[in-house]
């Protein structure tokens, strides 16, 4: 499928698009759900090996994933008004946008992505387009408990599910969405409504979610398959109200999980309730269930600048697709750390019967035909390509070269606020020039790497000398460079985790870790020790303390610079005890610094550590 490039978006770029006042979720409706069904002579499987699926709709029907959604919505609600919809989307892929808005948002940082994205009449269509659909883990291969939980503690329903499917609606800030996601289970009530098909119907705490509809691409049971489908349907199960619907979390007992790791996808899914389930070598604490929807609107109040520039996102993403004809996929580059919008030319998303949805789509291109015969169409695609090129140029015009002292350095003026005014400003006094010549800047080159390849190439660059990198930090302040961009000393620590590898039981996949993220924020850490002003300061120094032992435990991320030079800042500034030193001094001895092997490359070997709190004073643990 070719592509062509029409446009990048950069986390700069956010801060100029028109933001809403407000950015809230308002008038949450259930619509439909459904579930997959396992074929009659599918072959058992243990619950924790086996087939395991990362996005079960496109594995079971590549065709069309989003078939499913629009099959269940219209057999709940033969009449629905789609055309007044702005978006329809999965739960997944909303979730991938706000973590690039907020890389912190996420465990592992931003990693890339891509979604298909299809404009019909007024509506768009965001599609998950992920490499790997699903994956066979061996019987060997341990991927914690989370699935032996879930069969232990819930109950199965609907004979032969492989997962439950939740269609919702909701306004965000002003746009109309449709959202499916998977739900975990449910908690019973009576207030449901039921249907004369429920069966097998156990009180209990937690029981697995019942789907007011089945599909599967082939079943023994009865069923009904529209024209033009693979998919046989049957209606089976009882509604489930979203007051009802939970989410399960499991954890080794010695990590606490905090809501705000969480938030983000019950926010998009305005799931309700969380069982966070902790154990010991797989033996569980009896779970509880919480209501946590006012945790959680708490979290939407707290978040409002990224959800205001994820609403502007959506919408700008939106009037990219139509520009380029109504047809793109769009991805995140990790090495540019940007989002790219690409034009492509490919096969309709859906079925041709389900396009009839939108007020009859045929007279819609009959009438766009018209406008084209009208020269139109032309005028209309022209100010578009017009468009694109004007914010190319002027993204080419951040580029620079600059000579600062008596070297020329090719510079993303964007990335470093005081070059972007003394370019403006030169142009301005001086039009006629070429040339931009600036005075020298201590350790500029440095300053540049990190700023460009990320902070960790700084440590790379500097020996264990603690006064270069003061130097260094005051060259980022000379150049407004926010070193720490925002982050809380909290946020700051939660970063330093995501170098190891870990397990996402919504994926079902392994998370490899992000080590750049978190050598990159270990400057920062460095930055926080030497500069930070702390409201608290026993308790602060307690956390710095932690955060310097878990860097200098993990030498399969940090590497010996960034270990020593964390250090002497650390006991510079505070005060260390006995008991501190001697456990630092427990991950130095043996270790030498050695330029070749502090200047890997991206991946080497981790070491794992079953618990991080052994390090740690019981009462400094974080």
């Amino acid at each position: 499928m070719a592509s062509t490039t029409v446009s990048e978006i950069s986390r700069l770029d956010l801060q100029e698009l028109e933001t809403p006042p407000l950015a809230s979720i308002t008038d949450v409706k259930l619509l439909s759900s459904y579930n997959w069904i396992e074929a009659p002579k599918a072959t058992p499987t243990i619950a924790d090996s086996g087939l395991i699926y990362i996005a079960q709709n496109a594995a079971r029907h590549p065709e069309s994933p989003l078939e499913p959604l629009f099959r269940a919505l219209y057999i709940t609600h033969p009449s629905f008004d789609i055309s007044s919809t702005d978006v329809v989307t999965d739960r997944n892929n909303i979730r991938k946008l706000l973590s690039f808005i907020d890389p912190s948002s996420t465990r592992n940082g931003v990693e890339a992505f891509a979604m298909n994205i299809e404009i019909t009449k007024n509506t768009a269509i965001f599609c998950r387009d992920e490499a790997k659909t699903m994956e066979y883990i061996g019987p060997q291969e341990f991927r914690g408990f989370g699935h032996e939980f879930e069969k232990a503690y819930t109950i199965t329903q609907i004979d032969g599910s492989t997962g439950h499917h939740r269609i919702i609606s909701y306004r965000f800030s002003d746009l109309n969405f449709i959202v499916r996601h998977e739900t975990d289970g449910y908690v019973d009530t009576d207030t449901r409504t039921s249907s004369s098909t429920a069966k097998n119907h156990i009180p209990d705490g937690l029981s697995s979610m019942l789907g007011a509809l089945s599909l599967s691409p082939a079943s023994n049971h009865p069923g009904v398959t529209p024209t033009g489908s693979k998919l046989i349907i049957r209606e089976e199960g009882q509604v489930v109200p979203l007051e009802s619907t939970l989410e399960i979390k499991t954890r080794v007992f010695h990590k606490s999980l905090e809501i705000q790791e969480v938030a983000p996808q019950l926010w998009v899914s305005q799931t309700p309730k969380l069982v966070r389930a902790y154990h010991r070598n797989g033996t569980f604490q009896i779970p509880e269930v919480e209501d946590v929807a006012a945790e959680i609107k708490t979290w939407e109040e707290r978040k409002q600048n990224d959800l205001r520039k994820l609403a502007a996102l959506i919408r700008k993403i939106i009037s990219l697709v139509k520009e380029c004809g109504g047809n793109a996929v769009l991805k995140y580059n990790v090495e540019g750390d940007k989002l790219v919008v690409c034009k492509v030319e490919r096969k309709e998303m859906l079925p041709n019967d389900l396009y009839s949805k939108w007020d009859d789509r045929n007279n819609l291109e009959a009438e766009t035909d018209t406008q084209n015969d009208g020269m139109q169409g032309p005028k209309i695609a022209q100010t578009g390509r017009e468009s694109m090129s004007a914010i190319r140029t002027t993204r080419d015009d951040l580029k620079a070269t600059i000579r600062i002292g008596s070297m020329d350095y090719n510079v993303d003026v964007s990335k470093i606020p005081y070059l972007a005014s003394f370019v403006r400003l030169q142009k301005v006094t001086r039009p006629d020039t070429t040339e931009f010549i600036h005075e020298p800047i201590n350790l500029f080159d440095v300053a540049l790497k990190g700023v460009e390849s990320g902070y960790r190439q700084c440590f790379r660059s500097l020996p264990t000398n603690l006064s270069q990198y003061r130097t260094l930090f005051e060259t980022y302040k000379f150049l407004n460079v926010d070193v720490l961009s925002g982050l809380s000393i909290d946020e700051v620590i939660a970063n330093l985790k995501v170098g190891k590898a870990d397990y996402d039981p919504e994926e079902r996949r392994p998370i490899p870790g992000n080590k750049s993220l978190a050598r990159d924020t270990a400057f920062q850490l460095l930055y926080l020790i030497l500069y930070a002003q702390f409201g608290d300061g026993t308790k602060d120094s307690m956390k710095l303390f932690n955060a310097v032992m878990f860097v200098v435990s993990h030498p399969g991320t940090f590497k010996y610079r960034t270990k020593r030079v964390i250090r002497v800042a650390y006991e510079e500034r505070f005060r260390v005890t006995i008991k501190q030193r001697a456990r630092l001094d427990q991950w130095e001895k043996g270790e030498v610094a050695n330029d070749a092997t502090d200047a890997t490359t991206e991946e080497e070997p981790d070491y794992y550590f079953d618990s991080d709190d052994y390090y740690f004073d019981s009462d400094r643990s974080f």
